[in-house]
């Protein structure tokens, strides 16, 4: 007997709004917008930027000149939280591990993985791949976890020119307001944007212009757990539904599942 366990999810909230951001505002050729003071695509990030500002400037030299980031965006997870309003569709159930569906792990890079909402490293993939080998022609089951989950995404935009913030707030919210349709489509639910124009940092010794949005939305998270030794879908119906004769609905990964 072994078990397995990985975990899909629909989005990894902070790389999904860095690569839609970076993917969108390049057609904005903020360039030729403001006559070279930004990039096409502005340094996009993780971290917020006036972080990466503050950590830059302790490396100045003794002139206290420092290689700025700005303009800069930096998109970060704030909260991350159960959302007790929306526990409907959680749960247990089996599921069915078929080749479709190892397959198109197989074919992404463990490096993209977590991008593509799966977290499964390759000797889990290997283990789980020996185990529906094993089972020549037999079924691989497994339980499926099902939960929400309620998240806070900041996104922030600082600069030191108030026009460039300005525009980059704009843009932003169009690209965001762009990304609902997209989310909406991989299964995000109840996304809501806010948005934060005229904010002032003093702390370099210049006026530093900001600008934030804040974007709430359930993401919803699977952990599955492979198990080898079972054979028939009635063992773990005792568990998923607490009666030995009845039969919980299952879904087949790799198949639209």
């Amino acid at each position: 007997m072994a078990i397995y366990n990985f975990t899909q999810f629909l989005i990894d909230e902070v790389n999904y709004f860095i690569d839609f951001i970076s993917d969108n505002i390049a057609e904005y050729k903020l360039s030729e917008l403001t006559n070279g003071y930004c990039g096409d695509i502005p340094s996009i990030q993780d971290t917020h930027p006036l972080a990466m500002e503050y950590g830059n400037a302790l490396l100045a030299d003794d002139d206290g000149n420092y290689t700025s980031i700005l303009p800069a965006i930096g998109v970060e997870l704030i909260d991350d939280s159960r959302n007790p309003q929306q526990l409907m569709g959680a749960g247990r159930k089996p599921v069915i591990i078929t080749q479709t569906f190892l397959d198109e792990i197989t074919a992404i890079s463990i490096q993209n993985r977590f991008k593509n909402g799966i977290i499964m490293s390759d000797s889990v993939l290997a283990d789980i791949q020996a185990a529906l080998t094993a089972k020549a022609g037999e079924k691989l089951y497994a339980i499926e976890y099902k939960y929400f989950r309620f998240q806070n995404v900041n996104i922030s935009i600082w600069s030191d020119n108030i026009e460039v913030t300005r525009m980059l707030y704009s843009i932003v919210r169009s690209i965001l307001g762009r990304s609902k349709l997209d989310l909406s489509a991989k299964g995000v639910k109840n996304l809501d944007l806010k948005g934060q124009n005229a904010l002032y940092n003093y702390e370099l010794g210049k006026t530093l212009f900001g600008a934030e949005f804040s974007l709430n939305f359930m993401n919803t998270y699977k952990n599955i757990q492979v198990d080898d030794s079972i054979t028939e879908l009635k063992q773990i119906n005792h568990f998923i539904a607490g009666e030995a004769n009845e039969k919980p609905t299952f879904v087949v990964l790799g198949e639209g599942g």
